[in-house]
């Protein structure tokens, strides 16, 4: 098959969760035959290699993605909008796809996608491993929220109004999605709530590359202390502030002090300021490290330093790829269940779970595992062969590899049946 990938990101640029994923299958996709091209946002591609082929790292993004820029939008996101318009139906034309496999589209709009299924009836599949089809586009969040700052009170709603009249013309189109598949059944769930029509979805979870995490390290559990990790992005949502909150309430409250948390990654300077002063408020910098993000190629290394991943999301996660590496790597995992994340993590099974923002019973969970050196060793190699047996990324590929091909099959069936049809009628004629 030829397979056109359509995503707002690509590795190297914003190497997340649900990037890697689609660098991931792309990757083995080809390696099982298939001829792979990629068109992306033109994000970091200072970083991609040069050596890199079929990926067109041509698209435009909506906006910053740290602070929204209003001058852009009245200066440039008109002509960005129709060049991406223009750069897909020119890469459907030159790469000849057999299908179009779309994956994340946040910050990029629904236009594109809707484009691609009027260029390719019928041949446009959907990998959703977040909720951008049911997402407010970037623009209209802005301008319907109201300034900060009462000098800009007046200002902001006129140009509000001129703003979204601009947006009503480039009306976001309604998405078909006829081939659907979703990361995890919360995922689906949630978007069949928000109005989408996909109740037929297939749910494929995202896996992880267990090879990468064979060299397991033998963990004294009769050890004291214990070392936990955070990694992903720094940003509210993902509720880092409710771990640092767990730490004090066990250094500062119940006087626990062989333990550490290291938090790894970034995000928004704002979010990452507070997190710097909590830390500094509840004197926790000799329990507390920040460390810098580090490469996929690195997380196997890291993961083997720490005894237990603390994962305290507050928002829907549609399925989080640092729980599936923790348990891959050993590792503990406290985490809340909300999205897809319960689909994984099951309290007393395969780790440990507790409410999100609730610092009080994370602490408890904390404490429970430092308390019980058998509970931590009994969790740890649940999570790994639960991994090894459900969660690997051979499975996810495979699985990915049977559903499109199922769409081409469906596609030359109902083609052969109409020439068929054509062909008696014109006999009978």
């Amino acid at each position: 098959m030829r397979i056109l990938f359509l995503s707002n990101f690509f590795p190297p640029a914003r190497p997340g969760g649900y990037t890697q994923w689609c660098h991931e299958v792309a990757e083995r996709l080809a390696e099982r035959g298939h001829t792979i091209g990629v068109l992306t946002s033109r994000h970091d591609r200072e970083k991609a290699p040069a050596s890199e082929q079929n990926i067109y790292r041509l698209l435009y993004l909506e906006g910053d993605l740290i602070y929204y820029q209003p001058l852009h939008f009245f200066t440039k996101w008109k002509k960005q909008h129709r060049e991406n318009l223009r750069f897909l139906e020119q890469i459907v034309k030159d790469f000849t796809p057999d299908l179009l496999f779309v994956w994340g589209m946040w910050a990029i709009s629904k236009a594109v996608p809707a484009l691609a299924e009027q260029l390719l009836p019928g041949r446009v599949v959907y990998y959703l491993s977040d909720y951008w089809p049911s997402a407010v586009d970037m623009h209209t969040t802005y301008w319907q929220l109201p300034a900060r700052g009462w000098l800009m009170q007046l200002p902001k709603q006129i140009l509000s109004k001129i703003a979204m009249s601009m947006l009503v013309k480039e009306s976001q189109p309604t998405l078909k999605l006829k081939h659907v598949i979703c990361v995890s059944g919360r995922v689906r769930d949630l978007l069949v709530d928000a109005g989408l029509p996909i109740r037929h979805a297939r749910i494929i979870h995202g896996g992880t590359d267990v090879q990468r995490f064979m060299n397991v390290r033998e963990r004294d559990y009769l050890a004291g202390d214990l070392k936990l990790l955070y990694a992903g992005q720094l940003v509210q949502h993902k509720g880092v502030h409710t771990a640092i909150e767990a730490m004090a309430r066990l250094i500062n409250e119940r006087g626990i002090n062989q333990i550490n948390l290291t938090l790894v990654g970034s995000g928004h300077p704002d979010y990452e300021a507070f997190l710097h002063n909590l830390v500094e408020r509840e004197g926790l910098q000799d329990h507390v490290i920040f460390h810098d993000p580090i490469s996929k190629d690195e997380m196997p290394a890291l993961l083997q330093q720490f005894d237990g991943l603390i994962f305290p999301s507050i928002y829907e996660e549609p399925l989080a790829r640092i729980t599936q590496e923790a348990m891959a790597a050993g590792l503990v995992v406290v985490g809340t269940t909300t999205g897809g994340t319960k689909e994984i993590l099951k309290d007393g099974e395969t780790g440990l779970t507790f409410a999100p923002e609730d610092a009080s019973g994370l602490a408890e969970q904390i404490a429970r595992l430092m308390a019980d050196p058998d509970l931590r060793r009994c969790l740890a190699q649940a999570g790994r062969q639960t991994i090894k047996e459900e969660f690997t990324i051979d499975r996810m590929v495979k699985e990915i590899e049977a559903y499109l091909q199922d769409v081409i099959n469906d596609l030359t069936h109902s083609t052969d049946s109409w020439r068929s049809q054509v062909g008696t009628t014109a006999i009978n004629h």
